[in-house]
């Protein structure tokens, strides 16, 4: 097995209901860590990880 064979696998996982719920706890926990001084960045990370494991429901293209 190799590396795009486990990467697809992480991707697969994330893309459901309890992979949404890991990433918001995720989110949730660097937020309450930094005393939301930095929630702005995190927002974009989550946004970015959406998009990456294709969860991301705006079209890449903004001009579509």
């Amino acid at each position: 097995m190799g590396l795009n064979d486990y990467l697809k696998r992480a991707k697969d996982a994330l893309r459901g209901e309890k992979g949404q719920q890991l990433l918001d706890k995720a989110g949730n926990a660097a937020s309450k860590a930094t005393g939301g001084r930095h929630d702005d960045k995190i927002q974009k990370a989550r946004g970015a990880a959406d998009r990456a494991i294709g969860n991301d429901d705006k079209p890449d293209d903004p001009r579509v």
